[in-house]
């Protein structure tokens, strides 16, 4: 099932809110091809180029609001010795193969009848008006919260309380899905019900035996 911590009994269960992780759950890299494209025009492969736009300092710091996403950038571009031009060409190249997962969006609307709904995700300077040109989906949670905004990120415990008290529930009252056990761990270190992401389908399923 992939939950962590002991699942109450029904007749205890009180979960109000279901938080979702945004990148690698509802946003995930569906076709590789750009990404392996944009790698070799940087001569490397697509996990170096992954690592490095992801799990870099320059990403890091970005994330909690120290550097602007083109800052990121350029430092992406130094780091493989390519010239920076327009960053946000590369940026669209980079993502062109992610896809929204529709099944998900489609279970979030219709557990927002019984729930809160919230996105919890670590990203870039700029990140929300960025993806509101790119995608519709985020109308659909009741909070939003990107960590750049707040200056922290995931698994800190500081955004996960944040994320709670603008959702007005406890953690016990929680359920939040990633797709990395790093920050499975520092949510269930709150006490929130996590599930650590591996299929749409395994989400819905554990997310509907909370809210039965």
């Amino acid at each position: 099932m992939n939950l962590i911590g002991k699942k109450p009994a029904p007749e205890t269960r009180k979960i109000k809110a279901v938080i979702f992780d945004m990148g690698g759950v509802l946003l995930r890299t569906m076709d590789p091809q750009p990404r392996i494209g944009l790698a070799r025009e940087f001569s490397t492969t697509r996990e170096e180029l992954e690592k490095v736009v992801f799990h870099s300092e320059s990403s890091k710091a970005s994330e909690v609001g120290q550097l602007s996403d083109e800052e990121h950038w350029a430092s992406v571009f130094k780091h493989f010795g390519v010239k920076f031009e327009d960053y946000l060409d590369a940026y669209d190249r980079f993502f062109a193969g992610d896809r929204i997962d529709q099944r998900l969006i489609d279970f979030i609307r219709s557990i927002s009848k019984k729930v809160k709904t919230g996105m919890l995700s670590n990203a870039w300077v700029n990140a929300r008006r960025l993806l509101s040109e790119r995608y519709d989906f985020m109308d659909v949670f009741d909070v939003s919260i990107f960590s750049y905004e707040i200056g922290e990120r995931k698994p800190s415990r500081e955004i996960f309380e944040i994320m709670l008290e603008r959702l007005d529930v406890s953690a016990e009252e929680s359920i939040f899905v990633d797709d990395f056990q790093e920050n499975v761990a520092g949510a269930k270190e709150l006490g929130i019900h996590a599930i650590h992401f591996q299929s749409a389908e395994q989400i819905i399923a554990s997310v509907e035996q909370w809210l039965d």
